[in-house]
């Protein structure tokens, strides 16, 4: 297997305490972290977040697996530990203030957005746009016209 080229992240987010709350890696840049807000309980205890790019996905893997083993942060399952030990019960986890119940009102654009992402592949192909709500998404939630109107997010910015 071709090792990718694609140059990668990985990336840390920390609660107020300081501890360390998750680790991840992606070639998707901030997209990556609108899906977390999405979907992740974890996201409303997060008020920081490190970056290290790398250029190769192989030495991403490993920073990321290693960090999590060495750290254990509490939401992380693989390459973890105490993945078997309920949440409460992790090293660290005690710091944590429990996130409060994410109510999601229906036809909201995050309900939209987490039905998406919860989909089997072949119900997202059938899935509208989450942003018109009208033509077929082109790849991931949104439909390639609205992909064109949303701001790029660039290092500029």
């Amino acid at each position: 297997m071709a090792e990718s080229t694609k140059p990668c992240t990985v990336y840390q987010y920390f609660g107020v305490s300081g501890q360390l709350l998750y680790v991840g890696i992606t070639e998707r840049g901030v997209r990556r972290a609108h899906e977390h807000a999405d979907l992740k309980d974890w996201w409303e205890l997060a008020v920081g977040c490190t970056l290290e790019h790398f250029a190769t996905r192989d030495e991403v893997l490993a920073r990321e697996a290693d960090l999590i083993r060495r750290f254990r942060p509490p939401y992380n399952q693989q390459h973890n530990p105490e993945r078997a030990l309920p949440l409460a019960e992790r090293s660290g986890a005690s710091v944590l203030a429990q996130p409060k119940p994410r109510g999601v009102t229906p036809g909201t654009l995050k309900a939209r957005r987490r039905a998406y992402y919860a989909a089997t592949p072949e119900q997202r192909a059938q899935m509208p746009c989450v942003h018109c709500q009208e033509r077929p998404t082109h790849r991931g939630p949104s439909c390639l016209i609205c992909q064109q109107a949303r701001p790029k997010y660039t290092s500029d910015q």
